[in-house]
């Protein structure tokens, strides 16, 4: 299992780290995406938890549909069906700390609902008012 342990994803009892499906993207579409944020999410009112993964998309291109089906049909081929994000969604900006570290844990409670307050080590805090909303959306 690769990436941090309070990152572990949890789908339907599937254990797994974001680090995981970071390898894929970064391996399988270098081109067109530079980077990537995958968390958990489980609202109060969820069942499960449900995957999100949020691309950063390479200058010059768009998160289509194509590219999307593409992405769930390679996840689910180099790991499993069960792997596939629920969610996958292009975002502004990846939200990382001063030392240039993912900020996944603030963005899994931020999505599930969580009142977080941000700490001083986030590098680009104003991004997280992006995720707030596409929270309260989907």
């Amino acid at each position: 299992m690769l990436g941090r342990s309070d990152g572990i994803l949890k789908p339907a009892g599937v254990r797994f780290g974001s680090a995981e499906i970071y390898n894929i993207i970064l391996s399988f579409f270098p081109t067109q995406i530079s980077d990537a944020l995958c968390v958990g999410r489980r609202r109060p009112t969820d069942v499960d938890e449900s995957v999100v993964l949020f691309l950063l998309m390479a200058s010059g291109f768009e998160l289509t549909d194509e590219l999307r089906n593409e992405v769930k049909k390679v996840i689910a081929r180099e790991l499993s069906a069960r792997h596939v994000p629920a969610f996958i969604d292009c975002c502004p900006e990846i939200p990382v700390t001063t030392n240039g570290k993912k900020v996944e844990v603030a963005i899994k409670q931020i999505l599930s609902g969580w009142d977080v307050k941000v700490s001083a080590s986030v590098a680009n805090a104003d991004v997280l008012d992006w995720y707030r909303k596409w929270g309260e959306e989907h």
